[in-house]
Parts: C-alpha cells; sequence; structure tokens
C-alpha cells in the first residue's frame, strides 16, 4: 500500500507496476486482519482499508499513465491495484481474480467498485451488472487465461495485452507508458446507477436455495448478501446514483460488518493455519 502510494506522489514521466517474483501477488497479508478482528480493533482495520482505497484511487487519478504487468497469481488486494492501472500487459499465465469470498470478507480495495463499473459501462443495465458482479465476486471466479479473463471484465481485448514470454513484460510495458504519455489525461470519475432492492430479493433467494440444495455453508449466504449490499438500493425500490467514493463506502462497511462477525474470524484463522474451513 505505502509502495503504491508512494509511486503515485512520485510518479515521473510514468508508472510501471510490476512484480520480479514469481507472482505478482496473491493478495494483502491475512495476518493483519486476524490481528486487527482478535484485538477488535475496528477503527485501526477501517483505516486500513481506507488508507488502501486512497493510494489505488491516487494511482489511478495522478496525471501519467499507469501500466499494470503481472504475470502468475494477482488475486484480492493485488489485483485490486492492476484494476485502477490504465492498462495491463499479462503474462499469458496470469490468474487474475478476486477471491476474499474464501475467507468471509469481500473486496476492499475498490474490487467490487471496479468490476461493477465495468459490467455497467459494458452493459448499460444496472439489474445485470450488479447480478454478474454479486454471482463472479461470491464464487471467487478468477481468470487463468485472458480469454477466461475477459468473460469477467477483468482483462478488456483491444485495451488490454498479454505477451507469452515473461522476458518481455517490462520491456513491452515501458514502450506502452511511452506511447501513451504524450497528452495523457487520467480518466473521468465514472458514474454509476445502483437497481434497487427488488434484486436483492433475488440474491436472496438464490442462496436460500443453494443453502437448502447443500451448495452453501451458512456463512456463504451472509458473505454474499454482504457484496449485495455494495450493488444494490438495499433502502429503496429506486436506483441510486452514486460516486466512486460511495461504493468504496460501501465496500469497508461490508468488510468491516463481516469481519465482526465469529465465522469470518474462523475462516481466516482456519487459512492462515491451514486447517479446513467449517
Amino acid at each position: 500500500m505505502a509502495i503504491v502510494r508512494q509511486a503515485a506522489e512520485d510518479h515521473g514521466t510514468g508508472i510501471l507496476i510490476h512484480n520480479d517474483a514469481q507472482h505478482f501477488s496473491a493478495g494483502v497479508d491475512l495476518n493483519r486482519f486476524a490481528d486487527f478482528i482478535a484485538r477488535e480493533a475496528w477503527g485501526e482495520m477501517d483505516a486500513f482499508l481506507n488508507d488502501f482505497q486512497q493510494a489505488v484511487a491516487a494511482l489511478k487519478y495522478c496525471p501519467v499513465p499507469v501500466v499494470g504487468a503481472p504475470s502468475g497469481l494477482s488475486l484480492g488486494g493485488g489485483f485490486e491495484v492492476l484494476l485502477h492501472c490504465d492498462r495491463l500487459l499479462t503474462h499469458a499465465n496470469s490468474v487474475l481474480g478476486l477471491v476474499e469470498s474464501g475467507v468471509g470478507v469481500v473486496p476492499g480495495g475498490g474490487g467490487v467498485k471496479t468490476t461493477y463499473q465495468r459490467w455497467f459501462e459494458a452493459t448499460g443495465d444496472a439489474d445485470t451488472a450488479a447480478w454478474e458482479t454479486w454471482m463472479q465476486i461470491g464464487y471467487g471466479k478468477t481468470g487463468e487465461s485472458p480469454e477466461q479473463a475477459t468473460k469477467l471484465r477483468y482483462f478488456r481485448p483491444g485495451h488490454d495485452e498479454t505477451v507469452m514470454n515473461r522476458d518481455k513484460l517490462i520491456t513491452r510495458a515501458s514502450a506502452m507508458i511511452r506511447n501513451m504519455a504524450p497528452g495523457y489525461t487520467p480518466p473521468e470519475p465514472p458514474k454509476m446507477t445502483l437497481p434497487g432492492q427488488a434484486i436483492f430479493a433475488k440474491m436472496d433467494a438464490f442462496m436460500a436455495d443453494g443453502l437448502a440444495k447443500g451448495w452453501f455453508k451458512p456463512h456463504n449466504k451472509t458473505t454474499a448478501m454482504e457484496i449485495a449490499t455494495i450493488v444494490v438500493n438495499t433502502s429503496s425500490d429506486a436506483p441510486l446514483e452514486v460516486t466512486e467514493q460511495d461504493m468504496f463506502d460501501r465496500e469497508r462497511a461490508a468488510f468491516l460488518r463481516l469481519a465482526k462477525t465469529p465465522e469470518t474470524k474462523g475462516w481466516i484463522n482456519a487459512m492462515l493455519s491451514g486447517a479446513a474451513i467449517e
């Protein structure tokens, strides 16, 4: 997070987001959240998430082009950084996705926001955008190829690019930045509309049916319905106009509500210890 913020503040003529390790990032360290939960340090957790959100927003709106060049795993918080880049140049083996639901939380660094934004822009329909976002984040779907990631709106053909040779990532990404730099302007803040609460009932019914059939654990439903609170106006049948900051706030609120449940605490501790998630 500190590196992302520093890059946005000391940006030079362009920013290349890359990791020379085998994997770009498997996400934020769960030990940090386990500590927050153990101490019931909810204010600290909220501040941590807000700092992350503001860091990726600063990256998105800095006055120079930003290119992400990942390889291997790019999951969770690491992928949220990439979602705020202007363009991606991915190695062909890259795995892209938001997997936080697997430990009973939601993406808290703009992942839900950006996924919803892309579905909304692609379909022009708030109900469709909410449902698709909810399904893929709820299931923790990942794109294990550019083709799979395209179906999730995590890779944009004709905008993002891919390379077969990992050794060419930095060279190609640097060239992309140089080509984008002349006359570059940051993106405009998105305009999004969330659907009214009718679709929330559809989501609830889907999860109830899945519970009855043994597809899900009870806490899967709790987690899924918190994801729904981010992408649906749960207080009215009317559509709701939201800003990017509104969506950040909704993510943090959902994350904190889940973090306060004993089930999420148990799931995170099980993941850290290598035990089975109950």
